[in-house]
């Protein structure tokens, strides 16, 4: 029996799909007309980054997302249950690509100077271009896992990265389906941990992770670039009955360890 489209976003969530059943959700979500009310969040996330490349959001994409993102009734309890597992998940991964989106338009408008400086910097760079090539929202759907991981580790080579680079990097941690190259992602971004938006985006990423090997590798970057603001998240984390122990005493270290990291600096 052919699985249907929210059978499809369900695995799609949990990093199980194949590359054709990718591509038949992208094909599924270009037309928005068409498409129920209660899968439309999901038609702005995969349209979201070409929008955002072209440099602008259609007029009424924030309004219709804020709308649809409202939780409602649901008669079955089933979709209930579903929808509270990746349903919210990709509430807050929504949002983050938005508050990106922001930062970065946000960021170029203040300082033109500062931002074309790191631009040039890395255009025409081959590990710049190898980012941008590979992780680009097309161009995913034709690469392998190894090819990516490849172009994230050549960032290494770059000493500073710009807001395309760096928003490409975020949205491959939260939303690439294999867990090594969400891994890679987040060295990497560390690296750019004084790039703008970055270190807010770690934070973020922190809250709609569900593998423990990226929650585990987040709580040490975190830790290791003394980023107090995640303590209130880990101590969060560290409550949650539905992750692994391995995880919570994890974040329960991490955030004692920001917890003193704040007192010695206040």
């Amino acid at each position: 029996m052919k699985p249907t489209i929210d059978q499809l976003l369900a695995r799609y969530y949990e990093g199980e799909t194949t590359l054709d059943e990718e591509n038949q959700l992208r094909a599924y979500f270009q037309h928005t007309e068409s498409i129920p009310d209660h899968l439309l969040p999901h038609a702005s996330l995969f349209q979201y980054v070409t929008s955002a490349r072209a440099g602008q959001l259609s007029p009424d994409f924030t309004t219709r997302l804020d709308q649809k993102l409202v939780p409602q009734p649901v008669r079955a309890m089933g979709r209930v249950r579903q929808l509270t597992t990746w349903g919210m998940r990709l509430a807050a991964g929504v949002a983050l690509l938005l508050i990106g989106f922001a930062g970065g338009q946000f960021y170029s408008r203040q300082s033109p100077d500062a931002a074309e400086s790191v631009e040039l910097a890395t255009t025409g760079h081959p590990a710049g271009e190898s980012i941008r090539k590979t992780l680009a929202f097309d161009a995913v759907a034709q690469t392998s896992a190894s090819d990516r991981i490849h172009a994230i580790n050549q960032s290494a080579e770059l000493d500073r990265a710009d807001r395309e680079i760096t928003q490409l990097l975020i949205n491959t941690l939260n939303f690439d389906a294999n867990v090594n190259v969400r891994l890679a992602a987040c060295q990497a971004l560390v690296r750019f941990e004084q790039e703008e938006g970055v270190r807010e985006a770690l934070i973020q990423s922190l809250r709609i992770q569900k593998d423990p090997n990226v929650q585990l590798t987040l709580i040490d970057a975190l830790v290791a670039i003394k980023e107090k603001r995640a303590a209130a998240d880990m101590q969060r984390l560290a409550r949650n009955q539905q992750v692994l122990d391995i995880v919570r005493l994890k974040a329960e270290e991490g955030a004692g360890a920001l917890s003193q990291v704040a007192r010695s600096t206040s």
